[in-house]
């Protein structure tokens, strides 16, 4: 039966050739469209879904009221997220960090600008960036720590082991001492870059972060695995009562938290709640 089916179908073929080319190009480019668009999706979904704890991965946003409105963004103090650490016994580690930086760096007769970011030392232990030199504890634990990607040591160095405890100068200004070599960021990386700068410079050059009242760089968390994210949600969300002057009747700032994967999709608020975003 089969067979005859299929003589059927190349003799329909055969006898109306145009409209059997145009109905085959018209199905094999849906077809093609089709696969073109789940790949996509494939891939917008995977993006930061390689950090092997991003169950307990959450990065922190704020809630601003003023004169009747709601205003909300994933911008914070910068000391925010040594204090949470600090005072919630819920946080395992804590980064604030601030991103697209452009620096300038100089070794020996090479200067060259790069891209990368500030962090504070726990950077890494949140993260899943693979280290190819150095370690998680110490590669940005002090004042003068940077990290560098492969590429980055590459270019300055040769290899990621020669790279390990040189000194580099950024900006023809400050000496930084390389702890530490991660492998290039991936695709699926929403945070990019070839060096991660100690915080304590950012903070060093820009004196207004390390005012409560101010806000602009990033905060993520890494919770405790016993942690309950909906308790810690309503425990943070007045958190800066304690540390902004600027809180009253008239202007307030509250603290919401979102899973870190689910940002890159879901980036959009209204009304102070995540709305969507690319998601839609």
């Amino acid at each position: 039966m089969f067979k005859n089916y299929l003589k059927v179908a190349i003799r329909n073929l055969q006898r109306n050739k145009i409209f059997s080319s145009i109905n085959i190009i018209g199905l094999a480019l849906g077809m093609a469209c089709s696969m073109l668009i789940l790949l996509w999706v494939q891939d917008e979904k995977s993006k930061d879904a390689f950090h092997s704890n991003k169950s307990r991965q959450y990065t922190i946003y704020e809630r601003q009221y003023f004169d009747g409105k709601i205003e909300a963004g994933y911008y914070t103090p910068g000391l925010l997220g040594q204090e949470m650490k600090k005072i919630l016994p819920e946080v395992q580690y804590a980064t604030d960090y601030n991103t697209d930086e452009r620096l300038t760096f100089q070794f020996g007769e090479k200067i060259i600008k790069e891209g990368g970011d500030y962090a504070s030392e726990d950077f890494f232990k949140i993260f899943s960036f693979a280290l190819l030199q150095g370690n998680s504890a110490n590669a940005l634990n002090t004042p003068v720590a940077i990290a560098i990607s492969k590429k980055m040591a590459k270019e300055f160095f040769g290899s990621p082991e020669a790279a390990m405890g040189k000194t580099i100068r950024c900006e023809n200004r400050k000496n930084l001492s390389v702890t530490a070599v991660f492998d290039d960021m991936p695709d699926k990386s929403t945070i990019k870059g070839d060096f991660i700068v100690n915080w304590q410079f950012f903070l060093e050059d820009n004196s207004w972060a390390k005012e409560w009242g101010n806000n602009g760089p990033h905060t993520t968390l890494l919770l405790r695995a016993d942690a309950d994210p909906p308790k810690m949600r309503n425990k943070i969300r007045k958190f800066l009562d304690a540390y902004n002057k600027e809180q009253g009747a008239g202007f307030r700032i509250e603290l919401g938290m979102q899973r870190f994967d689910e940002s890159y999709l879901h980036s959009e608020f209204n009304n102070g709640e995540i709305s969507g975003g690319r998601i839609d």
